[in-house]
């Protein structure tokens, strides 16, 4: 089987020749996958030389036709030849799949187009004058020397630190780890040695819930929501570049949410909980070895993250225990934690953040949680989390006051 891919205005059109088999599906999965993964949502497939159409390749065109469906895209069969309209007849699929006739997908909502630094970006004003509150818990001490306070996460609030999924201190002791909370869905890293991720959606009546030893809470709404894609010879761009450029929006700082395309990963989790205490201390070497997991090179490849912190200017005063250095010349500082999900393409344009992030669990398949870092050692560090094309929601971020509980 052959594939030959041209671009047609704004549609990727794919010829097909040869057999579409059990053998052949796979590489036409791949090659619709790296397709999509590139940002083509309008597909028109030439079958006029496909001389055979098995059962394992009209799998491959429904998965790929709903998943663009969901998305507002479309796959469709512009031509076939007599033996795959054939199987589509007794497979009653003609009507779903065949369009002969092209027809323009709806158009998404328009943008500003932005350029900063080789990063091309399209905003959309959502509430302009909005601003986040942030807060925090348990800004002294060591996490092990605070007890925990219940974390609620509506969809309204965006939320990460260290917790676990329970209601009380004595349940939570042995599973504390990272926990990133938003839109109403909570994924949380169990500090208990599994390494085996969990994850907490709203239903209608009911928040998800987290018991937090430390977190950072940003209450709000987003004033802009920015697309952003890379111009050549970008090949990726830090998370300290996207967070830049969120800052220069909003003219400080700033609360960040983003769903992304991740070249990889770099950040830290806990292999132990951190109240369960160590002589020397929890960060001690060389037991931190056996408490703590660094990325030693960019993990989480190709997958879809999703990230959620606040970022400032380095000379700027906010909440200074939970912030870090975001690059190597101290110009930004924060604090991030991220979810990585299987990779599947989401909406082009304008899009929702509930029903982006809802979309991300509902499908499952959660990987891994991680707090973001700059890994700036010497000959081994390996920098910076990479994206290439990814949809952030920002808005200026207020300091509130530090808080005895949460809820």
């Amino acid at each position: 089987m052959e594939i030959m891919r041209r671009v047609v205005a704004d549609r990727m059109e794919l010829t097909i020749t040869g057999r579409l088999d059990s053998y052949w599906a796979d590489h036409l999965d791949s090659g619709l996958t790296e397709t999509v993964r590139e940002g083509h949502h309008d597909l028109r497939l030439d079958l006029s030389d496909v001389i055979f159409l098995s059962s394992a390749g009209i799998a491959v065109l429904v998965k790929f036709h709903k998943r663009l469906t969901a998305i507002k895209g479309r796959l469709v069969i512009a031509s076939a030849s007599p033996a795959v309209r054939a199987v589509l007849r007794m497979t009653r699929l003609t009507d779903l799949l065949v369009d002969e006739a092209p027809s323009a997908v709806p158009p998404a909502a328009a943008g500003r187009d932005l350029v900063r630094a080789g990063l091309a970006m399209e905003v959309f004003d959502l509430v302009p004058a909005a601003r986040l509150v942030c807060r925090t818990y348990g800004d002294h001490g060591a996490p092990g020397e605070a007890s925990g306070a219940t974390v609620q996460c509506p969809e309204g609030r965006f939320a990460f630190g260290i917790g676990a999924f329970g209601s009380t201190d004595a349940d939570c002791r042995d599973r504390y780890g990272e926990f990133v909370a938003v839109a109403g869905a909570a994924a949380h890293l169990p500090g208990d040695g599994t390494e085996v991720p969990d994850y907490l959606v709203a239903s209608d009546t009911e928040a998800p819930a987290v018991r937090a030893v430390r977190a950072v809470v940003c209450d709000g709404s987003f004033a802009h929501q920015f697309r952003f894609d890379l111009k050549p010879p970008a090949a990726a761009v830090t998370l300290d570049g996207v967070a830049a450029a969120a800052i220069d929006m909003v003219g400080g700082a700033v609360g960040i949410v983003m769903v992304a395309e991740a070249s990889g990963l770099v950040g830290a989790s806990l292999r132990r909980s951190p109240v369960e205490g160590a002589a020397g201390g929890f960060f001690a070497f060389p037991d931190v070895r056996t408490r703590l997991t660094f990325t030693a090179e960019r993990a989480f490849g190709r997958t879809l993250a999703l990230v959620a912190g606040v970022a400032q200017p380095a000379s700027a005063a906010g909440p200074a225990p939970h912030l870090r250095p975001l690059d190597a010349g101290g110009a930004r500082a924060g604090h991030f934690h991220a979810a990585a999900f299987p990779f599947h393409p989401f909406r082009k344009g304008r899009i929702e953040l509930n029903e982006t992030v809802r979309g991300l669990f509902d499908a499952g398949g959660l990987l891994g949680v991680l707090h973001l870092l700059h890994d700036d050692r010497e000959i081994v560090g390996v920098g910076q989390s990479e994206f290439t094309r990814g949809a952030c929601w920002i808005s200026p971020l207020d300091r509130g006051e530090p808080l005895g509980c949460l809820t």
